[in-house]
């Protein structure tokens, strides 16, 4: 699979719009490594735990995978068990 399915914009804090140079949206891979690793932070899985590699392989997945990972992290984040 790759980037085929749409990506959603990520959200802009306005507090950082102003450091944000690029004039174009982020690429669908560091927009799924963005979500990835916030997934990770709620799942209460520590940096240390993670594996780079792997997350950068699930990022160039489209987003429907992408998604269902996401989606997996949540069931398994320790605050909804």
């Amino acid at each position: 699979m790759t980037n085929t399915a749409t990506t959603p914009p990520l959200p802009v804090t306005p507090s950082l719009r102003g450091a944000l140079t690029a004039e174009a949206d982020l690429p669908a891979t560091q927009a799924h490594t963005v979500l990835l690793h916030c997934a990770l932070d709620a799942a209460c899985v520590p940096d240390r735990l993670r594996d780079a590699r792997i997350v950068t392989q699930i990022a160039e997945l489209d987003y429907r995978a992408v998604a269902i990972v996401i989606d997996w992290l949540g069931a398994a984040n320790p605050r909804h068990l």
